[in-house]
């Protein structure tokens, strides 16, 4: 028991008379010491004989036509403005179908005020039913998130198949499948 004893007396005696392993010494380090040196700052009687070129213009001289304002109109008035290219567009066909509707003869008239009439029913009845006026290329077209959805089930389902290279494109694959069910349920809430 005694040999245990001394043998942490020494331990701990040794411990305590060793120096520390972090040591700063605040009353010796030198601040300075990793800055470059500064440049050598003249006198008075140095500066008096360098010369500086005088300034040809004064930086704050303004322009006389700078400070006048003109007194012409800058805002066109509105019957005096060109008409847009889309508008010419249209008078040029409004124009155009008036003309070819007097050219047309009292029968072929007679059928285009029916289908005319026929289109117009069918766009009041669609729009008390709240259905949008869209033409029949826009009906056609897919949804933005039925597109989503398509694209996303596409991709989920070939880095499904990819799963067995890595794993990574199996948990990719699943994200995307998710993915394409959201939009899906979107889209299908919409209709």
């Amino acid at each position: 028991m005694n040999k245990y004893l001394v043998l942490c007396i020494c331990v701990l005696l040794l411990g305590a008379c060793s120096s520390p392993k972090y040591a700063y010494y605040f009353d010796h380090y030198d601040y300075n010491s990793g800055k470059k040196k500064s440049a050598v700052v003249p006198n008075e009687a140095d500066l008096a004989q360098i010369e500086l070129p005088a300034p040809v213009e004064s930086p704050l001289k303004v322009d006389a036509e700078a400070m006048t304002a003109s007194t012409e109109p800058s805002v066109q008035p509105v019957e005096a403005a060109p008409l847009a290219p889309a508008e010419v567009d249209m008078e040029k066909q409004k124009a155009l179908l008036a003309e070819k509707y007097s050219s047309l003869s009292k029968e072929e008239k007679k059928e285009f005020r029916k289908e005319l009439k026929t289109v117009v029913k069918k766009a009041v009845k669609a729009k008390k039913e709240g259905k949008s006026l869209d033409s029949i290329e826009e009906t056609k077209a897919m949804d933005y998130d039925l597109k989503m959805a398509l694209i996303f089930g596409v991709v989920g389902v070939v880095l499904s198949a990819l799963g067995g290279v890595n794993s990574v494109f199996w948990v990719l694959g699943v994200i995307s499948i998710v993915v394409a069910i959201v939009f899906l349920i979107k889209w299908i809430a919409e209709q």
